[in-house]
């Protein structure tokens, strides 16, 4: 309720303590709201629950065991990378439109394929094309990293326990074969390659060592001196390291190629896009790269020629820093790379395409490295060169037909391990993927959540009514409860519960049939003081009645009217049983009807209006005839008359105050019925003749700020107030149910059943 404050010395209602008591009222006055909010949701959810196509989950696990992982066999690749990279790349290549794509290849193949909702035709007969089929499985595919391990979890949403289960295992296969074919292309390539330059480095092996013995055995020169020996040693080792060297800048030059094939096929801008592969930093880190590995290959041949005086400590040192260089520009290469690979012009659905790229940037920089070392390594076997053309012509030729077998045979057995560590690794590729549980077909539906959508119908039902309650609270203006009226300062004489017109009906015609013809009389079954005194709301108006004698200690109270701010607020019914509870007390007592714009008095009681109060002011009538005898005892009521065309003239008139002053004499309490206060003065004038007067409130309707204006009316013409009267209270809320179960005990019959409800 939102009651501002309008007056000075009125308490603003809004800053009341509300109570726990008070929220019960609200919901309780919302209660149909409440209700027909909890059927139209709970219903609502019933429906879905029950008509919704049923969704069932079915979830494989798989692990990703990364150091089983293709390394190329002559560098490590991996070495760029990180876990967490590696796993989330994973995940988006699960994800992808190509792995969706062969699932529903690898669905039109199998002997399900009826089976599966993905093959059914729609509405209109229409199938889903391939495209819109892999759409719908990434949409249904969910897929998550277990915190901290490599475990990956895919869970597939469809109509059928069947099509979920088999669905997100094709999805787990598909996966794991398409790792195994990406990662073996290159190992493949590197293997034909390794075994091609393995086939040619033999027969140069054969070959030199052949010239080796026919020269010997020629000249007849048996072994060179020690320190030939020792200097051929040195220059063997370098020139193997060399052809090394270029041996991994062909297996890297080939892998490039490999990978750019590949990527082509991914992407159908390769053409344009692969000279867009780099960045002005990515090309001066390969750059420093190459500068670093340089270094450190001129520094080790340095060594290594010096026979003497090396201190290990400090040579260790010296490789660990440059070791420590080549990692950092590694990672900052890999960091840059994946930058690139996510890029706007290297994006791509399918993610294999983000690793394709970083791993061409990578072999980049290998290529730029081993170039560099290459050329390091050139420059020192020319200084070796030098020194060797100073021996004699025979024992220099012999010297280079050693050292070229020397290098030969150091070159073909270091190939022979890259190429069986190649075979092994393109043996184990499949062992990256591994399924840890398969799907299976899944008992229950996970959509809808029957138990779940209920629950959740009732608590959002119930909870929209309340809200819907408040917010109509919030903005209704209208007085409720006693307590709003005492906040505005009245005197609260009575609260009359809501009148059940049915059962009061009942009883009138119950009445009526014990008491025969009435000399067409009639009355009305708002007249419940009389018909059913033992009522709860006659109790209330005999409370009322009481209230009234007592409200002025220091004047005897005979003359009142009852008024109200608004019409339909219950003003002439109020005024009617309050006669009758006060000629119940053995008063004699007079009712007048002085709403002379829509007199209602005359019909409550059975009467013709045609001879009242009117007639007597305009000399019509005397003043006996003006006086109707009710059929109750004590109780005389005057109507209102013809409706004269000046009411307010004829109520301020002199006239009005003698008969006044002759009702006073004649009765023991005199009752005006007049109209309401805010509509029109008639009430106000009246209010200046009589004891007091009784501003009747109705629950629920009268206006907050109305009911202030029509205090004021009154004020304004000194008009003693003698209290409000709250009417139209529900029975079963809050204080009327209190009053009621009161009452309603009391008068129940001794050693009967005592009810607590009505």
């Amino acid at each position: 309720m939102n009651h501002p404050s309008v007056e000075a010395g009125i308490e603003n209602p809004g800053q009341q303590n509300v109570t726990l008591t008070d929220y019960l009222r609200i919901i309780y006055r919302g209660r149909w709201i409440v209700l027909f909010s909890f059927l139209v949701v709970f219903t609502g959810t019933v429906y879905y629950t029950f008509t919704t196509d049923p969704v069932y989950d079915a979830t494989t696990t798989l692990i990703i065991d990364k150091s089983n992982a293709m390394e190329n066999a002559l560098f490590d690749f991996n070495s760029f990378g990180n876990q967490s990279t590696h796993i989330s790349n994973q995940i988006e290549i699960i994800k992808s439109r190509t792995i969706a794509e062969r699932v529903i290849k690898r669905m039109e193949l199998s002997n399900v394929r009826d089976s599966l909702s993905l093959f059914h035709p729609n509405d209109d007969g229409e199938y889903l094309t391939l495209r819109e089929m892999a759409q719908i499985i990434r949409e249904n595919m969910e897929v998550i990293n277990k915190k901290e391990t490599d475990i990956i979890e895919i869970t597939y949403s469809a109509p059928s326990a069947f099509e979920a289960a088999y669905t997100v295992n094709a999805i787990a296969q598909e996966y794991a074969d398409a790792s195994v074919e990406f990662n073996q292309g290159e190992l493949k390539d590197l293997r034909k390659f390794l075994e091609e330059q393995l086939r040619k480095k033999g027969q140069e092996l054969t070959s030199s060592e052949e010239l080796l013995r026919d020269y010997q055995e020629r000249e007849r020169v048996a072994s060179l001196d020690e320190e030939t020996s020792e200097l051929i040693t040195r220059l063997s080792a370098v020139e193997a390291e060399l052809e090394q060297s270029q041996v991994m800048l062909q297996a890297s030059l080939e892998m490039k190629n490999s990978l750019e094939k590949q990527l082509d096929e991914r992407r159908e801008t390769v053409s344009s896009e692969l000279s867009e592969i780099s960045t002005p930093y990515i090309q001066t880190l390969q750059e420093e790269l190459a500068r670093i590995v340089a270094e450190k290959t001129k520094y080790e041949t340095a060594v290594a020629s010096q026979a003497t005086g090396v201190n290990s400590d400090y040579f260790n040192a010296q490789i660990a820093e440059y070791d420590s260089k080549i990692k950092s520009l590694k990672q900052r290469l890999e960091e840059e790379a994946k930058k690139l690979s996510t890029s706007s012009m290297v994006q791509d659905p399918f993610q294999l395409t983000q690793e394709l790229v970083s791993r061409i940037i990578n072999l980049d920089a290998e290529i730029k490295a081993n170039t560099a070392k290459i050329n390091t390594l050139q420059e020192v076997i020319n200084t070796y060169n030098a020194q060797l053309e100073s021996l004699p012509v025979k024992v220099l030729e012999l010297a280079r037909l050693k050292r070229r077998q020397m290098v030969d045979e150091q070159t073909y057995m270091l190939m022979t391990k890259r190429l069986e560590e190649t075979k092994i690794q393109e043996a184990g590729q499949r062992k990256e993927v591994r399924v840890v549980d398969e799907a299976i077909e899944p008992l229950f539906p996970t959509k809808p959540k029957k138990k779940l959508n209920l629950a959740l119908g009732v608590v959002l039902g119930i909870g929209l009514g309340i809200g819907i309650t408040f917010l109509r609270e919030y903005f209704d203006n209208s007085i409720k409860t006693q307590e709003e009226l005492e906040q505005l300062g009245f005197n609260i004489l009575a609260t009359i519960p809501k009148i059940e017109m049915s059962k009061v009906e009942e009883k009138l015609e119950a009445r009526l049939a014990k008491m025969g013809p009435m000399e067409g009389k009639r009355i009305e079954a708002r007249l419940i003081t009389h018909l059913d005194p033992k009522s709860p709301v006659s109790e209330a108006y005999r409370s009322l009645r009481t209230n009234i004698q007592f409200s002025r200690v220091d004047q005897k109270i005979k003359a009142v009217l009852v008024t109200s701010s608004g019409p339909k607020e219950g003003k002439s019914t109020t005024s009617a049983n309050l006669a009758i509870a006060m000629a119940q007390s053995g008063k004699r007592v007079v009712l007048i009807d002085a709403d002379l714009r829509r007199p209602v008095v005359h019909s409550i009681f059975g009467m013709d209006k045609d001879e009242g109060l009117t007639n007597y002011m305009m000399d019509d009538i005397d003043y006996d005839t003006m006086i109707k005898k009710s059929i109750m005892d004590n109780l005389y009521v005057i109507p209102s008359g013809v409706l004269p065309p000046n009411p307010s003239e004829m109520l301020e008139s002199e006239k009005m105050k003698k008969l006044l002053e002759r009702l006073r004499n004649d009765f023991d309490f005199v009752l005006f019925d007049t109209p309401p206060i805010i509509a029109v003065t008639d009430a106000a004038i009246l209010g200046t003749i009589v004891d007091g007067a009784i501003l009747v409130v109705k629950a629920g309707q009268t206006n907050y700020d109305a009911l202030v204006r029509a205090k004021s009316l009154l004020d304004a013409v000194n008009t003693r107030i003698l209290g409000a009267l709250l009417n139209g209270v529900e029975v079963g809320g809050m204080y009327g149910s209190y009053y009621y179960y009161y009452y309603h005990h009391y008068y129940s019959k001794p050693g009967g059943k005592k009810k607590r409800r009505y």
